[in-house]
């Protein structure tokens, strides 16, 4: 982990704040800004080369107070509303999310990590794996039902294929592909049938903050910090 540039950024941070106390010049909405910044500054340094590496306690320390400020100056919407912003192609930058094995086994890369959001009910995580010189893509599945204040997911299918797609491809048309059985050939251990939720927290036009855990993921709850890729 990066830890001085974390730790450097905390120092930013509560300097920021001490202005702002004292009479910040701008208004709410330069503070979104500069906060939504600060997340992103924070989530890139703690990030791993695997998803597995992610797990920083003292990042999710960091990051959750600035992510509750955050929310707190926007106004709040049902999930049923955030929706339309929701729906799209997301790269992940950071999450302390359950991840394949134990850290220096190799995996999924962490800045390879896609969630591609339907507005149908379901959604692809799709990421590049690399264990030693071996590289794949994985694909998993869930679907969800809207809550109030979160999505109720279930994961229903986990497929892969071999090599890794281009870098400079879609992570939508990968999903389609997904969707439509291209890669059911190559089924995949997967947590199939496993139930949480998924809260989004806070969504704009080009970030998203998710919490997440519940019933099959034990008794915590996982951030995640995401940027848009593209809308559908």
């Amino acid at each position: 982990m990066k830890m001085r540039h974390i730790v450097s950024t905390v120092f930013t941070f509560l300097g920021v704040l001490l202005i702002s106390v004292n009479g910040y010049a701008g208004g709410s909405r330069d503070r979104v800004s500069e906060l939504k910044e600060l997340i992103l500054e924070i989530a890139n340094n703690a990030r791993g080369e695997f998803d597995n590496e992610d797990n920083s306690a003292e990042a999710r320390a960091a990051l959750d107070p600035l992510v509750d400020e955050l929310v707190s100056l926007v106004p709040q919407k049902t999930e049923t509303k955030k929706l339309p912003l929701v729906v799209g192609s997301w790269k992940q930058v950071w999450s302390d999310g359950p991840g394949g094995g134990p850290p220096g086994s190799g995996g999924t890369l962490a800045d390879s990590v896609f969630q591609v959001v339907f507005p149908d009910g379901y959604y692809w995580n799709i990421g590049k794996n690399q264990v030693g010189e071996t590289k794949s893509m994985g694909y998993l599945r869930g679907k969800f039902t809207i809550d109030v204040n979160k999505l109720d997911i279930e994961f229903t299918k986990s497929v892969g294929s071999p090599g890794c797609a281009p870098d400079d491809t879609e992570s939508y048309l990968l999903a389609m592909q997904a969707e439509t059985g291209a890669f059911d050939s190559m089924p995949t251990p997967g947590p199939i049938g496993k139930k949480g939720f998924l809260a989004n927290t806070y969504v704009d036009e080009d970030l998203r903050i998710c919490r997440g855990g519940g019933d099959d993921f034990g008794t915590g709850t996982y951030l995640y910090i995401l940027e848009r890729e593209s809308e559908l």
